[in-house]
């Protein structure tokens, strides 16, 4: 069997190695020059590895059981941030603390609970279910801001479900990173297709058309077709709205398609001109995040990371006009920390401007209907569908992807 995968990220390349394990011919479709997708490691300071920085994914959680069995295939170690993605101090709003918040956040999880489908979180607030002493205002405003900016999507279409989520913990808990750069796994899994496992991952190959018939698949790029058994989809949700199926993909899980919520976040990274403990803060009104993490030496990284989300929190940071006044604000914020502000190294990453992105990620928002998971992740015919939006539960997450891999993998498997 002959198997195509359209997309070189966490999701396709795990993917294709099952296959090709299984004793497949595999070839692997990537549109950019390089593997990964949106896990994306560099050194923000050319030359220096204590400056790695993650310009997409980045915080390796609990629950990550596949990642983990494929970083311990590759030999792969996990570096310990000392602070929590977890835990962050508010700021810039009233005066709140993290465990009020936290308070505020089981509150708002019990009250979700019980609402119907299709409520938004801003409903779930307005309607007074979350007042009372464990839901202070300054807290309920920092939880709100928070989610928000986790998911990328404001709260009046962010579903009030999201509140239970696999990233909503509030306690305090450990997570890490890949020793050296998440995208380490990417390579690791790419190289093995290319050298022991004899496949090719052919880069700079957008593909814009899949075609099937009771023959096989054809896979149109923009210089030539491919053709195979069957072909495993991996690309961002934004992108697998604007590809081309023949005969159309059925209109069921087109419209769950066309439900589905993106994300729209971005990241910013400063290098640090003088030592910092590993700290999270919250701009609570700015709707960014902060932090400053330890790497595998132990030693805190001389540099300031920044995640912020919405359309509306990206547009006040100017975000498409590079990384200055998002640093002035981080500044403002984080007085106790030395940034250079010179700003000549300063990065500004976005996704979803990126034609090969067009989002961040996938986020649950009121539109989504039950069953869409299942929708979203349904193959038809010889074509299956991968990607973190496929992952239910762990969508948006590096180990969703990894998992939707698996799942697509045998599902290909089964059919041999």
């Amino acid at each position: 069997m002959r198997v195509v995968v359209v997309g070189a990220g966490f999701a396709g390349l795990l993917a294709a190695c099952r296959i090709a394990v299984a004793g497949h011919e595999v070839l692997v479709l990537e549109a950019r020059d390089r593997v990964g997708g949106r896990v994306w490691s560099q050194e923000l300071v050319p030359g220096d590895p204590r400056t790695t920085i993650e310009r997409g994914a980045e915080f390796v959680l609990d629950g990550y059981d596949v990642m983990r069995g494929v970083l311990t295939e590759f030999g792969l170690e996990l570096a310990d941030t000392t602070m929590s993605y977890y835990e962050r101090e508010p700021r810039g709003g009233q005066v709140t603390t993290h465990q009020d918040v936290a308070r505020c956040a089981a509150a708002v999880a019990a009250a979700a609970a019980d609402v119907a489908p299709g409520t938004s979180l801003a409903d779930l607030v307005r309607a007074d279910l979350v007042s009372g002493p464990d839901s202070p205002p300054a807290a309920l405003a920092a939880y709100v801001s928070r989610v928000e900016v986790t998911n990328g999507v404001g709260a009046d279409v962010l579903a009030a479900a999201s509140a239970d989520d696999v990233t909503a913990g509030f306690e305090r808990r450990p997570c890490w990173r890949v020793a050296g750069g998440n995208q380490r796994l990417a390579y690791g899994l790419a190289d093995r297709l290319a050298g022991r496992l004899g496949a090719a991952v052919r880069l700079r190959s957008p593909v814009r058309s899949i075609q099937q018939d009771h023959d096989g698949v054809r896979v149109l790029t923009g210089n030539d077709a491919v053709t195979g058994d069957a072909v495993i989809v991996a690309v961002p949700m934004a992108v697998l709205r604007r590809l081309h199926f023949f005969p159309p993909w059925p209109a069921g899980s087109r419209a769950a398609w066309a439900r589905a919520g993106l994300a729209h976040n971005a990241k910013l990274h400063v290098p640090l001109t003088g030592p910092a403990a590993a700290t999270a803060v919250q701009s609570v009104p700015d709707r960014f995040w902060t932090w400053t993490a330890t790497d595998a030496t132990g030693e805190v990284q001389p540099v300031l990371h920044a995640f912020g989300g919405t359309e509306a929190g990206l547009a006040a940071l100017a975000v498409t006009g590079g990384p200055a006044y998002w640093a002035s604000r981080v500044a403002a914020l984080r007085p106790e920390l030395a940034l250079d502000l010179d700003l000549d190294l300063a990065i500004v990453t976005t996704w979803n401007d990126d034609p090969w992105a067009g989002e961040s990620y996938s986020a649950h928002t009121v539109n989504v209907a039950d069953g869409d998971d299942d929708l979203i992740a349904a193959p038809a015919g010889r074509v299956h569908i991968a990607g973190e939006h496929t992952a239910g539960s762990w969508a948006g997450l590096m180990e969703g992807a990894l998992r939707s891999g698996v799942r697509a993998a045998d599902e290909v498997l089964a059919t041999a």
